[in-house]
């Protein structure tokens, strides 16, 4: 095909308004079929923000070739899904559901404190049932991130968001978390805690239940929601020393909102997992 230019005419000069009109074109253009002023200014914009196409205004092979791969999107990267494994949680990514799993697995140390019975199997099992319904329900789904970069994975995904979820999993073998978990009167009170460098946390029998920690609003907080949070890299927000201390309903506060600082080190880990992409939060659900 011949170069267009100011003053060409015809079906090729149509075909090439149109797709620059597809592509976004500053100014947008009549399909007139003639190479004008206003054409030129449309192909000048594509070039400018297609480098490295030298800017002249002149519709080449270089610049059609361009404007094709524009309007037909990044080609379908050869790695769609990848994993990553750290000392607390293991990372999976499915590119076709753009989905991210945080996976942890527990091994659980049941103990008894007070007047209360020994555990039953059945008691365990639904403490922890109960637990991990209590952390997806807080946290599963919340966080929606956005991917920038040079790779061929982060071009594909450009405008696509992938969704965050948790897992938990009782496993002693290959165990993320040593998690104590201790059976108490009801009504009473225990000191829940996570040790991030031991990798150890301590849970209670009534962390199950929500707490008015005094968020007001009728906020109540889920502790093991909260707990949870230690557990991916969060720092408690309670704290006077806290920049977020004023943040009373936060879930790392005395509440249950999820924010999108809280994906930090989430976010941190996921970006070491795939070369040349950045994940980003875009925003939380």
């Amino acid at each position: 095909m011949a170069v267009l230019k100011q003053g060409s005419k015809g079906k090729d000069v149509e075909r090439l308004q149109a797709d620059l009109n597809k592509a976004n074109a500053k100014p947008k253009l009549a399909v007139d079929g003639i190479f004008g002023p206003l054409t030129e200014a449309a192909v000048r914009d594509f070039q400018k923000r297609h480098p490295p196409l030298k800017v002249d205004g002149l519709a080449g092979p270089n610049t059609l070739a361009a404007l094709k791969a524009a309007l037909s999107g990044p080609a379908k990267p050869a790695k769609m899904d990848y994993t990553r494994k750290t000392k607390r949680m293991d990372f999976e990514l499915t590119g076709a559901n753009q989905k991210i799993w945080v996976r942890q697995y527990w091994h659980y140390i049941f103990k008894t404190k007070g007047a209360v019975k020994k555990w039953t199997s059945k008691e365990q099992k639904d403490f922890h049932k109960e637990t991990e319904k209590i952390i997806r329900k807080a946290w599963g789904g919340k966080f929606v991130l956005a991917v920038s970069g040079t790779s061929d994975f982060a071009k594909y995904f450009k405008d696509k968001t992938f969704t965050v979820f948790f897992d938990v999993d009782p496993r002693k073998k290959g165990k993320h978390w040593t998690v104590f978990a201790l059976k108490i009167p009801k009504g009473g009170s225990n000191t829940s805690k996570v040790n991030w460098s031991k990798q150890e946390i301590t849970l209670d029998t009534e962390d199950l239940q929500p707490e008015d920690k005094g968020a007001g609003g009728g906020v109540k907080m889920d502790v093991a929601a909260h707990e949870f949070g230690h557990a991916i890299g969060q720092p408690d927000e309670y704290k006077a020393s806290n920049a977020f201390h004023a943040h009373k309903k936060s879930i790392m506060n005395l509440g249950n909102q999820v924010k999108k600082r809280h994906a930090k080190h989430l976010v941190d880990e996921l970006n070491k997992m795939i070369p040349d992409t950045t994940f980003s939060v875009k925003s939380v659900k």
